[in-house]
């Protein structure tokens, strides 16, 4: 959908500004949690929508990646707030977000998914 591509372009960016340090960083934190809230909902509408089509269509291998980004992007931010509801202390929680902060790079490779539908125009 239209929404989901604008949603990956503004990922995107976010991610490109919390990399540089732009300041104030707290904003790029805090769009990348509603991203992630956005990202979800889109997910969760895609497969109320598609019902079981979403499992066995022809896009289901996507949608299978769009699930696992999702998820490991959930994942971070419970991470996230849990390590800054104990005030950063957390020591482990804070080395499982350097891993999953890496593995949500993989949000980036949706954009194969936002060329390969513009290819089929």
């Amino acid at each position: 959908t239209n929404c989901g591509y604008a949603l990956i372009g503004c990922s995107t960016i976010i991610m490109f500004l919390q990399f540089l340090k732009v300041q104030p960083t707290w904003i790029w934190k805090r769009a990348d949690d509603v991203t992630t809230v956005l990202f979800t909902a889109e997910l969760l509408i895609r497969i109320c929508e598609l019902e079981y089509e979403f499992f066995t269509g022809d896009e289901k291998t996507w949608n299978f990646f769009d699930s696992l980004v999702v998820a490991i992007s959930v994942f971070s931010m419970v991470i996230s707030l849990h390590a800054a509801a104990s005030g950063g202390q957390a020591g482990t929680d804070m080395n499982k977000m350097k891993i999953l902060r890496t593995l949500r790079l993989l949000r980036l490779l949706r954009i194969f998914r936002v060329v390969k539908n513009v290819e089929k125009l």
